[in-house]
């Protein structure tokens, strides 16, 4: 309200026939009895429509000098590599293969699609994804980019064992390959804030949903 954001009944309108539109909802009869089925209402799907009108339009509403500001500062977050990785039950077994890529000129790729015990990535020679800082945890992230590329890194020991890393690209990010990530993340955090600064309260309901007349009529969050 603050900032003029707000939906038009058109608005509203268009979303509810884009909704029913995907569950293939053509009459009003198939529309009321899809309400019935998943226990909502005429005024709880259009609350929820217009939630997530609001919510996406208030994302799209963050300045995009300020989303630049917040790339220049967490640069280093968005940056990525292309991972491999080799995992084993034991230290020994990691350390000779790591021998053999390393002095013998073994193929990581072969060895991961005959040793690795990690079936998500075994069978593509050992290809992780390319994954950012974030998504690795902090002793294998610190390896990882400070590693050279082709270089084998490891072991390091895991929860599910013993792993071999090879990093075979590093892409620095840029502004416009991560933009609606900052986008969401600046999102997020305006919701964290306004949850954390927000007064809430809600009533107490007896079993027939009236509100409670006991000392304590509110619960605080």
């Amino acid at each position: 309200h603050e900032n003029g954001i707000e939906n038009s009944d058109e608005e509203l309108q268009v979303a509810a026939d884009e909704m029913r539109y995907q569950r293939g909802l053509e009459s009003e009869a198939e529309t009321l009895q899809w309400f019935e089925n998943a226990h909502q209402t005429l005024a709880s799907v259009q609350n929820a429509l217009d939630y997530q009108l609001l919510r996406n339009k208030v994302r799209n509403s963050i300045p995009e000098d300020e989303m630049r500001a917040y790339f220049a500062d967490h640069k280093i977050e968005f940056d990525s590599v292309d991972l491999y990785s080799i995992r084993v039950d034991s230290r020994a077994v990691a350390d000779e293969l790591h021998t053999q890529i390393a002095e013998e000129g073994a193929s990581f790729h072969d060895l991961a699609v005959e040793y690795s015990q990690d079936e998500e990535t075994a069978l593509a020679g050992g290809y992780a994804g390319r994954l950012t800082r974030s998504e690795m945890t902090g002793e294998i992230e610190a390896s990882v980019f400070d590693a050279e590329v082709g270089e084998v890194i490891g072991p390091i020991e895991t929860e599910h064992g013993w792993n071999l890393f090879m990093v075979r690209a590093v892409h620095d990010a840029n502004y416009e390959d991560v933009e609606d990530r900052i986008r969401f993340q600046m999102f997020q955090d305006l919701l964290d804030q306004l949850k954390a600064e927000a007064d809430i309260t809600h009533d107490l309901l007896d079993g027939e949903g009236h509100p409670e007349t006991a000392q304590a009529d509110e619960v605080r969050a």
